[in-house]
């Protein structure tokens, strides 16, 4: 028996579960911090321009990057089936087949990237002040494409094997490698945007280098082996995973139409504060995500092993702590609400004074996000990537536009920082209801599943 098996095959207690989940939700956040890190070092050495370039780049980063999480997350599900099945085998084969789509898509994709280049940047509306600082990070970027893809996998196909606690150490390294190639770069070797781009590059480097040997050695709970191309693994990969591209892809176009909505109702301190709610509210987030990312490899391997009651309970337990977390996220988001905003503007500002005014109702949404994400979750494990996407695109973008449009109309300014509790709220209603119907479908109620999906 491998590792994997014998750690997913594990009875899960709560706090055996919260074990397992701890480390990658920590991950979650130390990936979160060095995002941030990275603009803050990017404005203190290149200025507030090359910040506002890198922003404007940010959706075609959320476009590429999508494939590739979509390939990571479902073919994650994918793999933790197969083991649960015991098919250690037809897990190397579908894990291998991964790693060449990825590699094949990142070259494809970033050589055209390149190319095309200059009427991308004219199309994101990329200025001339902005053009160069962003040309040049995204060239690099796109130039070492494959890596980034490869990381995204590693990073979750450590949690998959069993060890999210080696993904969290590898986490870690990649980004203070990040940190301190940035202040190395910029600073005194003074390379601009290129040396922030070549840091980010070296931190995936990092981070695949560390893949590679884990999932290289032959003691490895998932290995990659040289085989043909495992076509079931990778339709069943962008089956299930279509959801975490779809929610990707959403988030770009809401994120826009946020902005707009802000600042026709506020003007730019507005803009400004829905930036600092966000941002106030984005450590919890990553808390949820890191819990829902490490939760499904589980769920996705009693389904393969065909275990009905281990799934059920795996599946209570998840709504326990997912309640304790939500409750615990907004009522310390509420407490804290005033050190944490003045973090980012001063007390005595308009917009400071504004968005405190209204945080504990763009809070709200706090107590319903983790298990919104998890429904999705919940059904990528499980191979039904129809129902994950239905979930994701409600959540992502159909209920959070309609609730953007029109609760500003009829009830006004507030019902702008109520947009998202109220889109929260109406896909729980829909995560909660398919989650019911599906019970008997996919046999987390404890008893023999009517549908079992291999890949």
């Amino acid at each position: 028996m491998r590792a994997s098996q014998s750690i997913l095959g594990q009875h899960f207690s709560i706090a055996g579960q919260l074990r397992f989940s701890f480390p990658r939700m920590l991950m979650s956040l130390f990936i979160m911090s060095y995002m941030v890190a990275d603009g803050v070092l990017i404005s203190r050495y290149m200025g507030t321009v090359a910040l506002a370039s890198l922003n404007m780049i940010f959706p075609l980063a959320i476009l590429l990057g999508a494939v590739g999480i979509m390939l990571s997350a479902g073919g994650g599900s994918v793999v933790s089936r197969r083991l649960g099945a015991g098919d250690a085998a037809g897990a190397d084969r579908a894990f291998s087949t991964l790693i060449y789509a990825e590699c094949v898509f990142g070259t494809v994709v970033g050589a055209a990237g390149i190319l095309l280049l200059t009427p991308i940047l004219g199309l994101l509306n990329v200025n001339a002040e902005q053009y160069a600082f962003a040309y040049d990070y995204q060239a690099v970027w796109l130039a070492f494409m494959p890596f980034f893809l490869l990381s995204v996998l590693a990073q979750t196909f450590f949690t998959v094997a069993g060890f999210p606690k080696l993904g969290l150490a590898v986490s870690i390294a990649s980004g203070l490698t990040n940190v301190a190639l940035d202040i190395l770069f910029m600073g005194p070797l003074g390379w601009g945007m290129k040396g922030a781009a070549l840091a980010t590059v070296l931190s995936w480097i990092v981070a695949v280098i560390a893949g590679g040997i884990f999932f290289g050695r032959r003691t490895s709970p998932i290995r990659f082996v040289l085989t043909r191309p495992d076509w079931a693994a990778l339709k069943g990969a962008c089956r299930s995973g279509f959801s975490e591209m779809v929610g990707s892809l959403s988030s770009a176009v809401t994120l826009f139409l946020f902005n707009a909505a802000f600042l026709k109702w506020l003007g730019v301190d507005g803009v400004a504060a829905l930036t600092i709610a966000s941002y106030s509210t984005y450590v919890f987030n990553s808390i949820f995500y890191g819990f829902c990312e490490a939760t499904g490899p589980i769920l996705g391997y009693k389904y393969g092993e065909q275990n009905w009651p281990e799934l059920a309970r795996v599946l209570k337990n998840s709504f326990i702590i997912m309640a304790v977390l939500s409750l615990a996220a907004y009522g310390l988001s509420v407490l804290f609400a005033r050190p944490v905003l003045a973090f980012f503007t001063p007390e005595d500002s308009p917009v400071f004074s504004l968005v405190l005014e209204n945080f504990d109702y763009f809070a709200l949404s706090l107590l319903l996000l983790c298990p919104n994400m998890f429904a999705a979750y919940l059904f990528t494990a499980l191979g039904d990537g129809k129902r994950a996407a239905v979930v994701s695109f409600c959540r992502t973008f159909l209920f959070t536009v309609l609730a953007i449009e029109c609760l500003p109309q009829v009830i006004g300014e507030i019902g702008l920082w109520l947009s998202v509790p109220v889109a929260e709220t109406l896909t729980l209603i829909l995560s909660l209801t398919l989650i019911v119907r599906s019970r008997r479908r996919y046999g987390y109620d404890g008893r023999p599943a009517e549908v079992i999906n291999r890949d």
